[in-house]
């Protein structure tokens, strides 16, 4: 905390507290939850809000957040990743972990009246909060990091869901109360408490297992998995349905939730939205269900993920396509092409227009599309590449569309153009798209005075971003019409074709080889323009990857910074001091996040992962033979393995996997050590050129991703105490 800052305020159970008296700004509040488990163990809790409206109780579905469904309120409520401290600190040592909640309170609207924060913890595991050595809620002012309050919670005993704290409306302002209050019957009881309906289903072993049943037959599920018989099922767990007023949805339709601020709609969302063809139908109740557990396997990539594209077969008949590739030319005929085609079948393949047109702010019913219309503003003719716009019953959201492709670039004069022209419509939002990402610590790829923004919000949509949702919803989550599915596999087949512009990240930038030659000669300096754009170029990366991935594996993984440099300056510097370039990706159902970074001084790419050793009274022999039995026989033998352990910070031993296959002793510390945790890691050559493909950064990056992950990752599972 800043020594300029005053100390935080403590709170004892049943107390509360005037935000305004804290000091705390409606910008942005965080809340965490710490935990520290005894045994310098962690304690391995999740956490779920619950908004609450006057009678106490969740509207919908959508006011419960939780793992698989982390955002609410169009991201005024965010249940962000688990907080855990670096192998080897101090903190690691002491069992330290924090759940993080960031809340928008100006965000949130009048009818929701109070925001209940709980943590729960899984019966099989053993353990409840009151085997906990420290629990305890913190709340910062998000702008500056100041600690505004302190709650620490030191008579939880036999429970198994805890509630720590609770904002509440008081007139025109905020107040927080420290709760403590525990459910010894676990998060059911809890839930059920403030409006959900529970619905427990018996577990089943993983590798059978599918996703979870609605209560309802006439509903398909709502887990954080894939469609059924995809490999990526596999959630043994309760499941906790939610009552709301819309008529039922076609069971044809697969519906998959998200971890993700733009989530694909939940069951109660596309219901209402299907009464746009009848707004006079009375509502019917939908069950809907929702597995409140993290997924207990990594999902699978597909057996052909990496097949190579079959020769010609000399045959000269070419199928007829809905999209053809053959006649583009200047790159503004180009555009069009793209333009038409993606706006079309938006308006097309409801669920894949849905899952865009929601990422930017819009409510969830008719999609209509249309081309360069023509607008006037100062006296002159403006014409947007599109306008989409939603209607659902008597409401219609509006947004001007700007497309580019190929190496096309936005003009921040031009958008900014297109955010008056919003603003003096009324419209809701400009939507940018082009095989642009936002790096650094930007929001979006040009900037725009954020007071424009007051009235019209402005979204960004890669050509990678657009790919993944379309592969999703087309392989993955399912299209209920046969007809509508056709057309979104020719959209995917038309955007990988090399003339389509559409191919999403495509170089490094002008500045690579520059910063490249310069961090191996040693005169890189962060202050260099050119080493921000390169470590904001693997920003990017990172976030092709992310989406790449979620193609691959049919669910949303996520980008995040590194965990020891997560603003841009401090990654700046990381490049010019040691020639490193590191970002995380998050899967659903890994056991860990999954790092991948870049060496330029040593050209390598590298993947890692850390796995938590099974704890207890277990030798370190056993611990490393758990892991090892978990690596399949045809991982490569040069993957390393190191054991962290317990004791002094940065103790630890390290082998390849090969030689560990034949010795699981070397990694055992000759004084017994405890290990704490492995973190397993492969190396690759690392390509020089600047642009995508085999022989370049971006193609040894994805490369060694994707192995790692089919050799390593999906093989994880976290241990499990007996019984």
């Amino acid at each position: 905390m800043n020594d300029a800052n005053p100390a935080p305020r403590e709170l004892r159970r049943g107390a509360n507290a005037a935000l305004d008296d804290l000091g705390a700004e409606l910008g942005g509040l965080t809340v965490f939850l710490d935990s520290r488990g005894r045994d310098d163990e962690p304690v391995d809790a999740d956490v779920s809000v619950l908004l609450l409206d006057s009678t106490g109780k969740v509207r919908s579905g959508r006011d419960f957040v939780f793992y698989n469904q982390p955002v609410a309120l169009n991201g005024a409520v965010h249940l962000r990743d688990k907080v855990r401290p670096e192998p080897g600190t101090d903190e690691a040592h002491q069992g330290w972990s924090s759940d993080v909640v960031t809340i928008e309170l100006d965000d949130v609207p009048q009818e929701i009246e109070r925001i209940v924060v709980a943590a729960s913890l899984d019966p099989a595991s053993g353990t409840t909060f009151g085997d906990a050595a420290g629990v305890r809620l913190r709340l910062q002012r998000t702008s500056d990091a100041a600690d505004l309050l302190v709650y620490d919670i030191d008579d939880a005993t036999d429970e198994l869901a805890l509630v720590f704290g609770e904002f509440y409306r008081r007139e025109d302002s905020w107040k927080i109360r420290a709760v403590g209050r525990g459910y010894v019957e676990g998060l059911a009881s809890l839930v059920t408490e403030h409006g959900v309906d529970v619905s427990e289903e018996p577990d089943t072993d993983d590798a059978a297992a599918g996703p979870s049943v609605a209560a309802d037959p006439g509903a398909p599920a709502v887990t954080g998995g894939a469609a059924e018989g995809s490999d990526t099922a596999g959630y043994a767990s309760p499941t906790f349905t939610v009552e709301t007023a819309a008529p039922p949805l076609d069971p044809a339709a697969v519906v998959a939730a998200e971890d993700d601020a733009g989530a694909p709609p939940t069951l109660a969302e596309e219901s209402a939205a299907a009464a746009d063809d009848d707004p006079a139908a009375p509502p019917a109740p939908v069950k809907r269900s929702v597995s409140v557990r993290r997924p207990t396997r990594a999902p699978r990539l597909p057996a052909d993920w990496d097949a190579s594209i079959p020769a010609e077969d000399g045959n000269d008949w070419q199928p007829a396509r809905l999209f053809p590739v053959a006649g583009i030319g200047s790159g503004e005929e180009q555009e069009r092409r793209a333009t038409s085609a993606l706006l079309a079948v938006m308006s097309t393949v409801r669920e894949f227009g849905t899952a865009l047109t929601v990422r930017c702010g819009a409510p969830r019913g008719t999609v209509s599309t249309f081309i360069e219309v023509p607008f006037g503003q100062d006296e002159e003719a403006y014409r947007p590449d599109g306008v989409i716009q939603v209607r659902r019953g008597q409401k219609e959201w509006t947004a001007l569309v700007e497309v580019k492709t190929s190496t096309g670039r936005l003009n921040v004069e031009q958008i900014d153009k297109y955010v008056e022209i919003a603003r003096a419509r009324g419209y809701d939002a400009v939507i940018t798209i082009s095989n642009e990402l936002a790096g650094g610590d930007a929001e979006h790829p040009v900037a725009i005075d954020r007071r424009k923004l007051r009235k019209v919000s402005l979204h960004h949509l890669s050509w990678d971003q657009i790919r993944a949702e379309a592969v999703l919803a087309a392989r993955h989550r399912g299209v209920a019409d046969a007809t509508q599915a056709k057309v979104l596999e020719e959209f995917i087949r038309y955007m990988n074709h090399a003339r389509s512009g559409m191919g999403g990240l495509g170089d490094m930038g002008p500045s690579w080889v520059k910063v490249r030659e310069a961090v191996k000669a040693k005169t890189a300096r962060a202050s260099d323009k050119a080493t921000g754009e390169v470590s904001a170029r693997f920003d990017e990366l990172v976030q092709h990857l992310g989406h790449h991935m979620s193609g691959l594996l049919g669910v949303e993984v996520q980008s995040l910074p590194p965990r020891e440099t997560p603003d841009h300056a401090s990654r700046r510097q990381q490049l010019a001091d040691s020639g490193l370039l590191f970002g995380r990706l998050k899967v659903p159902g890994a056991v860990d996040v999954l790092v991948v970074g870049a060496d330029l001084r040593s050209d390598k790419a590298t993947a890692s992962i850390t796995v938590p050793a099974p704890r207890g009274d277990t030798r370190p022999l056993t611990r490393v033979q758990w892991l090892l039995r978990q690596l399949p026989d045809h991982a490569k033998d040069t993957i390393r393995v190191e054991a962290h352990l317990a004791g002094p910070r940065g103790a630890s031993t390290a082998a390849l996997l090969g030689g560990a296959r034949q010795d699981p002793a070397c990694l055992v510390p000759q004084e017994q050590r405890e290990i704490k945790a492995f973190t397993v890691s492969l190396d690759l050559a690392l390509g020089s050129k600047r642009a995508a493909g085999t022989g370049t950064l971006i193609g040894s990056v994805k490369g060694v991703t994707t192995t790692f992950y089919a050799d390593v990752v999906q093989h994880l599972r976290p241990w499990v105490p007996k019984g």
